[in-house]
């Protein structure tokens, strides 16, 4: 990763964690890792800022249906070497739907699944050999993990993520990620 962006996203975390207790809005904090499924070779470096909602749904037994918003910025590299551009920053919201067990249940140990649909700002509309035709691009993503600690505080997951711009425009290449997820919650 070159120096400036990873000055950005370390400014970025700094703020982010730091801040983080002291804010309403700020309910968790996510660091991800991970790769695309094409002949891009690129690696993506993704934190984010995670917003529960006040409403959860199907509470009467042991799973329930929850969610949040989650606000991440990604840095995407491409390890292409005759690539016309081989980095980009990528800004995402997305309303995640989450269905997991009550930890309190679980022995402080939660399984989760979760979806969601959001958007997406492209920093460039190419990276390595794919060309996006348009910086703004939707976002899919479904996931498995674990919440887990005294009070499920810590997440460990897999997300699976399609980004493309839903055919707006041509050409509309796309792009596949599979991501491992940490994340924090602070209450």
């Amino acid at each position: 990763m070159h120096k400036t962006p990873r000055l950005l996203l370390a400014l970025l975390i700094y703020t982010g964690v730091s801040g983080a207790s002291a804010s309403n809005w700020i309910d968790a904090v996510s660091f991800s890792y991970g790769q695309d499924d094409d002949s891009n070779e690129s690696d993506v470096y993704r934190v984010g800022l995670q917003n529960n909602w006040e409403r959860s749904w199907f509470t009467d037994g042991a799973w329930y249906v929850g969610g949040y918003w989650d606000a991440e910025l990604a840095y995407m590299e491409s390890d292409v070497s005759d690539a016309e551009n081989s980095e980009l920053f990528d800004l995402s919201l997305t309303p995640v739907f989450r269905m997991q067990r009550d930890t309190g249940l679980s022995s402080g140990v939660s399984p989760y699944a979760e979806a969601g649909v959001g958007a997406h700002l492209l920093s460039e509309t190419r990276l390595g050999n794919n060309s996006y035709s348009t910086a703004f691009q939707f976002g899919s993503l479904v996931g498995l993990g674990l919440s887990f600690g005294g009070r499920g505080q810590y997440q460990l997951g897999y997300r699976f993520q399609h980004i493309s711009n839903a055919s707006i425009k041509s050409p509309n290449s796309g792009m596949d990620l599979h991501l491992l997820r940490l994340a924090y919650a602070f209450d």
